[in-house]
Protein backbone atom coordinates (compact mmCIF):
# COMPACT_ATOMS: atom_id res chain seq x y z
CA UNK A 1 0.00 0.00 0.00
CA UNK A 2 1.32 3.44 -0.97
CA UNK A 3 0.75 6.21 1.55
CA UNK A 4 1.34 9.91 0.97
CA UNK A 5 2.42 11.95 4.01
CA UNK A 6 1.72 15.64 3.43
CA UNK A 7 2.32 18.73 5.52
CA UNK A 8 -0.80 20.91 5.72
CA UNK A 9 0.02 23.57 8.30
CA UNK A 10 0.71 26.98 6.78
CA UNK A 11 3.09 29.55 8.21
CA UNK A 12 0.99 32.69 8.86
CA UNK A 13 3.93 34.96 8.02
CA UNK A 14 4.95 33.43 4.71
CA UNK A 15 1.60 31.82 3.76
CA UNK A 16 3.44 28.66 2.67
CA UNK A 17 3.91 25.24 4.27
CA UNK A 18 7.71 24.95 4.11
CA UNK A 19 10.69 26.45 2.34
CA UNK A 20 12.37 23.92 0.05
CA UNK A 21 15.33 23.50 2.42
CA UNK A 22 13.34 23.35 5.69
CA UNK A 23 11.93 20.26 7.37
CA UNK A 24 9.64 19.16 10.19
CA UNK A 25 10.41 16.19 12.41
CA UNK A 26 7.42 14.28 13.78
CA UNK A 27 8.46 12.54 16.95
CA UNK A 28 6.92 10.73 19.87
CA UNK A 29 5.21 12.32 22.88
CA UNK A 30 3.93 11.25 26.27
CA UNK A 31 0.34 10.05 26.29
CA UNK A 32 -2.05 10.86 29.14
CA UNK A 33 -0.95 7.68 30.89
CA UNK A 34 2.67 8.85 30.81
CA UNK A 35 3.70 6.20 28.27
CA UNK A 36 5.58 7.34 25.14
CA UNK A 37 3.43 7.14 22.02
CA UNK A 38 4.59 4.62 19.40
CA UNK A 39 1.47 3.75 17.39
CA UNK A 40 2.39 0.06 17.57
CA UNK A 41 0.34 -2.72 19.05
CA UNK A 42 2.18 -5.48 20.91
CA UNK A 43 1.85 -7.75 17.86
CA UNK A 44 3.11 -5.00 15.52
CA UNK A 45 6.05 -4.36 17.80
CA UNK A 46 7.15 -7.99 17.94
CA UNK A 47 6.62 -8.58 14.21
CA UNK A 48 8.53 -5.46 13.11
CA UNK A 49 11.38 -6.18 15.53
CA UNK A 50 11.90 -9.49 13.71
CA UNK A 51 11.50 -8.00 10.22
CA UNK A 52 13.93 -5.17 10.99
CA UNK A 53 16.37 -7.43 12.86
CA UNK A 54 16.02 -5.43 16.08
CA UNK A 55 16.51 -6.91 19.54
CA UNK A 56 13.46 -8.09 21.45
CA UNK A 57 11.81 -5.13 23.15
CA UNK A 58 13.66 -2.55 21.04
CA UNK A 59 10.37 -1.10 19.80
CA UNK A 60 8.59 -1.19 23.16
CA UNK A 61 7.29 2.20 24.34
CA UNK A 62 10.17 2.61 26.79
CA UNK A 63 12.84 1.42 24.37
CA UNK A 64 15.69 3.82 23.57
CA UNK A 65 14.76 3.58 19.85
CA UNK A 66 12.05 6.20 20.36
CA UNK A 67 14.43 8.70 21.96
CA UNK A 68 15.79 9.64 18.55
CA UNK A 69 13.10 8.35 16.18
CA UNK A 70 11.31 10.96 14.04
CA UNK A 71 9.73 11.13 10.62
CA UNK A 72 11.34 13.84 8.49
CA UNK A 73 8.90 15.80 6.38
CA UNK A 74 9.49 18.80 4.11
CA UNK A 75 7.68 20.77 1.45
CA UNK A 76 7.38 17.77 -0.85
CA UNK A 77 5.17 14.78 -0.05
CA UNK A 78 6.78 11.80 1.64
CA UNK A 79 5.80 8.50 -0.01
CA UNK A 80 5.66 5.40 2.17
CA UNK A 81 5.37 1.87 0.82
CA UNK A 82 4.00 -0.30 3.63
CA UNK A 83 5.39 -3.43 1.95
CA UNK A 84 8.77 -2.29 3.36
CA UNK A 85 9.06 -2.81 7.15
CA UNK A 86 10.77 0.54 7.79
CA UNK A 87 7.97 2.36 5.95
CA UNK A 88 5.27 0.33 7.69
CA UNK A 89 6.82 1.34 11.03
CA UNK A 90 6.58 5.02 10.02
CA UNK A 91 3.02 4.55 8.77
CA UNK A 92 1.81 2.88 11.96
CA UNK A 93 3.55 5.55 14.02
CA UNK A 94 1.92 8.38 12.06
CA UNK A 95 -1.53 6.81 11.71
CA UNK A 96 -2.54 7.42 15.32
CA UNK A 97 -0.35 10.45 15.99
CA UNK A 98 -2.23 13.39 17.53
CA UNK A 99 -0.88 15.83 14.93
CA UNK A 100 -1.63 13.64 11.91
CA UNK A 101 -5.00 13.26 10.16
CA UNK A 102 -5.95 10.01 8.48
CA UNK A 103 -7.42 11.01 5.13
CA UNK A 104 -8.37 14.42 3.79
CA UNK A 105 -11.85 14.17 5.30
CA UNK A 106 -10.37 13.55 8.75
CA UNK A 107 -8.47 16.83 9.00
CA UNK A 108 -9.17 18.73 12.23
CA UNK A 109 -7.81 22.11 13.47
CA UNK A 110 -5.12 20.40 15.58
CA UNK A 111 -3.66 18.46 12.67
CA UNK A 112 -0.46 19.60 10.95
CA UNK A 113 -0.05 16.61 8.63
CA UNK A 114 -2.25 14.19 6.73
CA UNK A 115 -1.93 10.58 5.55
CA UNK A 116 -3.46 9.86 2.16
CA UNK A 117 -3.99 6.37 0.80
CA UNK A 118 -3.25 6.77 -2.91
CA UNK A 119 -5.68 4.03 -3.92
CA UNK A 120 -8.45 5.43 -1.75
CA UNK A 121 -7.76 8.94 -3.03
CA UNK A 122 -7.97 7.71 -6.64
CA UNK A 123 -11.20 5.82 -5.92
CA UNK A 124 -12.74 8.92 -4.33
CA UNK A 125 -11.60 11.08 -7.23
CA UNK A 126 -13.10 8.61 -9.71
CA UNK A 127 -16.37 8.56 -7.76
CA UNK A 128 -16.62 12.35 -7.76
CA UNK A 129 -15.76 12.52 -11.46
CA UNK A 130 -18.51 10.01 -12.25
CA UNK A 131 -21.03 12.09 -10.28
CA UNK A 132 -19.91 15.18 -12.20
CA UNK A 133 -20.24 13.37 -15.55
CA UNK A 134 -23.74 12.21 -14.60
CA UNK A 135 -24.64 15.79 -13.65
CA UNK A 136 -23.44 17.17 -16.98
CA UNK A 137 -25.38 14.50 -18.88
CA UNK A 138 -28.53 15.62 -17.06
CA UNK A 139 -27.70 19.25 -17.80
CA UNK A 140 -27.65 18.44 -21.52
CA UNK A 141 -31.29 17.31 -21.24
CA UNK A 142 -32.48 20.52 -19.57
CA UNK A 143 -34.17 23.42 -21.32
CA UNK A 144 -33.26 26.99 -20.41
CA UNK A 145 -36.54 27.19 -18.48
CA UNK A 146 -35.56 24.10 -16.48
CA UNK A 147 -32.19 25.69 -15.74
CA UNK A 148 -33.88 28.85 -14.48
CA UNK A 149 -36.11 26.78 -12.22
CA UNK A 150 -33.12 24.83 -10.94
CA UNK A 151 -31.25 28.03 -10.12
CA UNK A 152 -34.25 29.21 -8.11
CA UNK A 153 -33.94 26.06 -5.99
CA UNK A 154 -30.32 27.08 -5.37
CA UNK A 155 -31.51 30.50 -4.21
CA UNK A 156 -30.57 32.39 -7.39
CA UNK A 157 -33.03 34.90 -8.88
CA UNK A 158 -32.79 33.75 -12.48
CA UNK A 159 -35.76 35.25 -14.33
CA UNK A 160 -33.96 38.47 -15.30
CA UNK A 161 -30.53 37.15 -16.36
CA UNK A 162 -29.46 36.07 -19.85
CA UNK A 163 -29.63 32.51 -21.12
CA UNK A 164 -25.83 32.38 -21.34
CA UNK A 165 -25.44 33.42 -17.71
CA UNK A 166 -28.10 30.93 -16.62
CA UNK A 167 -26.18 28.06 -18.21
CA UNK A 168 -22.88 29.35 -16.84
CA UNK A 169 -24.24 29.52 -13.29
CA UNK A 170 -25.66 25.99 -13.51
CA UNK A 171 -22.23 24.79 -14.64
CA UNK A 172 -20.64 26.55 -11.66
CA UNK A 173 -22.96 24.70 -9.27
CA UNK A 174 -22.20 21.37 -10.95
CA UNK A 175 -18.46 21.97 -10.70
CA UNK A 176 -18.72 22.91 -7.02
CA UNK A 177 -21.45 20.53 -5.80
CA UNK A 178 -22.47 17.98 -8.46
CA UNK A 179 -24.23 15.72 -5.94
CA UNK A 180 -26.31 18.64 -4.66
CA UNK A 181 -27.40 19.38 -8.23
CA UNK A 182 -28.46 15.75 -8.74
CA UNK A 183 -30.31 15.69 -5.43
CA UNK A 184 -32.00 19.08 -5.78
CA UNK A 185 -33.06 18.68 -9.38
CA UNK A 186 -32.57 15.31 -11.07
CA UNK A 187 -33.66 13.06 -8.20
CA UNK A 188 -36.15 15.49 -6.67
CA UNK A 189 -39.73 14.34 -7.39
CA UNK A 190 -41.08 17.56 -5.87
CA UNK A 191 -38.92 20.05 -7.79
CA UNK A 192 -41.85 21.71 -9.56
CA UNK A 193 -43.74 22.33 -6.31
CA UNK A 194 -40.56 23.44 -4.57
CA UNK A 195 -39.91 25.88 -7.42
CA UNK A 196 -43.46 27.21 -7.04
CA UNK A 197 -42.87 27.79 -3.33
CA UNK A 198 -39.50 29.52 -3.87
CA UNK A 199 -40.94 31.69 -6.66
CA UNK A 200 -43.90 32.64 -4.45
CA UNK A 201 -41.52 33.61 -1.64
CA UNK A 202 -39.39 35.69 -4.02
CA UNK A 203 -42.49 37.60 -5.16
CA UNK A 204 -43.83 37.96 -1.62
CA UNK A 205 -46.90 35.84 -2.33
CA UNK A 206 -45.83 33.43 0.41
CA UNK A 207 -43.84 34.67 3.37
CA UNK A 208 -41.20 32.60 5.11
CA UNK A 209 -40.05 33.43 8.63
CA UNK A 210 -37.35 30.96 9.60
CA UNK A 211 -39.17 27.63 9.14
CA UNK A 212 -42.70 29.04 9.09
CA UNK A 213 -44.56 29.51 5.79
CA UNK A 214 -47.50 31.93 5.67
CA UNK A 215 -50.03 32.67 2.92
CA UNK A 216 -52.16 35.68 3.67
CA UNK A 217 -52.95 35.47 7.36
CA UNK A 218 -52.77 31.69 7.48
CA UNK A 219 -49.74 29.62 8.49
CA UNK A 220 -49.64 26.81 5.98
CA UNK A 221 -46.50 24.91 6.97
CA UNK A 222 -43.61 24.63 9.37
CA UNK A 223 -40.65 23.64 7.19
CA UNK A 224 -40.18 23.03 3.48
CA UNK A 225 -41.34 19.40 3.64
CA UNK A 226 -44.68 20.45 5.18
CA UNK A 227 -45.02 23.22 2.58
CA UNK A 228 -44.49 20.73 -0.25
CA UNK A 229 -47.01 18.33 1.30
CA UNK A 230 -49.50 21.20 1.69
CA UNK A 231 -49.45 22.08 -2.00
CA UNK A 232 -49.53 18.41 -3.06
CA UNK A 233 -52.69 17.82 -1.01
CA UNK A 234 -55.72 17.68 -3.32
CA UNK A 235 -57.86 19.68 -0.92
CA UNK A 236 -55.46 22.64 -1.22
CA UNK A 237 -55.40 22.83 -5.03
CA UNK A 238 -57.57 25.96 -5.08
CA UNK A 239 -54.98 27.73 -2.90
CA UNK A 240 -52.21 26.43 -5.14
CA UNK A 241 -53.98 27.94 -8.17
CA UNK A 242 -54.46 31.22 -6.31
CA UNK A 243 -50.75 31.33 -5.55
CA UNK A 244 -49.90 30.59 -9.21
CA UNK A 245 -52.19 33.38 -10.40
CA UNK A 246 -50.66 35.87 -7.97
CA UNK A 247 -47.15 34.93 -9.13
CA UNK A 248 -48.13 35.49 -12.78
CA UNK A 249 -49.66 38.88 -11.97
CA UNK A 250 -46.43 40.19 -10.39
Amino acid sequence: MEIVVRIIKINPWTNITKWATCFDYIGTYLTRTGVPYTGLSKDDQERLEKELNYANGALSPHGSFWDTFAVKLGKEDLILNTERPEDELKYLFLKGHKRVATGLKGIQPGHDYVLINRNSEAEESNRLNKIKRDAYRELDKMSIEDMRKCLRLFGVKSDTISNELVEAKISEFIEATPQKFLTAWVSNPNKEIQFLIEEAIAKNVIRRNRTQYTYGTDTIANGIEEAIAYFKDKKNQDIKMAVLNEIKSK
